[in-house]
């Protein structure tokens, strides 16, 4: 197995490759640093992992054959923790909604991620940087909520491996027994994934949202547990194309 890193640039996310790279060389695997450009140039093996956000590692696993993963944000077994409204629209309901003073949490689909960045779309300037998106293309919409603070769990086969803060009070935490009892709750959850946690201005605990591990950010989680993550993540991926 060789772990194909994109080399770290001055991006906030090269974070991620950095803390991937001393993870994965700490497991004793063989690391390979590439360039942007030279991405297409690779000699992938079904046994490789790329790593360098989600647009490399989908492209990754096209060329190796593997198919390319899809979660809900929310899935059905969270949605009792997610403490708000969520359903699947189109841009032409949300640009509406805007338009008559709604404030909505839109973001893209799960095949669609590169479409645009999720986020509360509340006045018409928020609009202008989806213009170019079509009133058919289908998003995933969420009430808003007024979040004191927001936690990354990290979720390796059923267990927590740690909960790090990412925005707002990081002394604001999470209720732990409701994480546990969402991680349980979770069916069909991914080998590795991250749910993230919001704490609410009136001190209620809900689910943000999950993010899968093949390509999930660090936020300071340990090289090593990072490393160990995405590899279950991608092992899961390759046994479910073996069948």
């Amino acid at each position: 197995m060789v772990v194909h890193i994109l080399a770290p640039d001055d991006h906030v996310f090269s974070l991620n490759r950095v803390s991937a790279r001393m993870g994965f060389l700490t497991k004793g695997a063989e690391v390979n640093m590439f360039e942007p450009d030279a991405f297409d140039g690779l000699d992938l093996n079904g046994d490789d992992i790329v790593v360098g956000g989600v647009g490399f590692a989908q492209r990754g696993m096209q060329r190796m054959g593997l198919p390319v993963p899809e979660i809900e944000s929310i899935p059905a077994s969270l949605q009792a923790f997610a403490g708000r409204r969520i359903w699947r629209s189109t841009m032409a309901e949300l640009r509406s909604r805007v338009e008559h003073g709604d404030a909505v949490f839109a973001k893209p689909r799960p095949d669609r991620l590169k479409a645009f960045n999720g986020r509360l779309f509340s006045v018409f300037r928020d609009l202008v940087p989806t213009a170019h998106i079509a009133d058919d293309e289908p998003v995933d919409c969420a009430e808003p909520i007024d979040l004191v603070s927001e936690f990354r769990c990290f979720v390796l086969r059923g267990d927590p491996l740690d909960v790090r803060p990412y925005k707002g009070d990081s002394l604001v935490f999470p209720d732990p027994a409701l994480i546990r009892e969402a991680v349980a709750a979770y069916e069909d959850a991914p080998m590795g994934y991250a749910a993230d946690f919001g704490v609410t201005r009136d001190g209620r605990t809900v689910v943000v949202e999950v993010n899968d591990g093949y390509a999930v950010g660090a936020y300071g989680l340990a090289p090593l547990y990072y490393a160990e993550l995405i590899t279950a993540r991608w092992d899961e991926i390759r046994a479910s194309a073996r069948g």
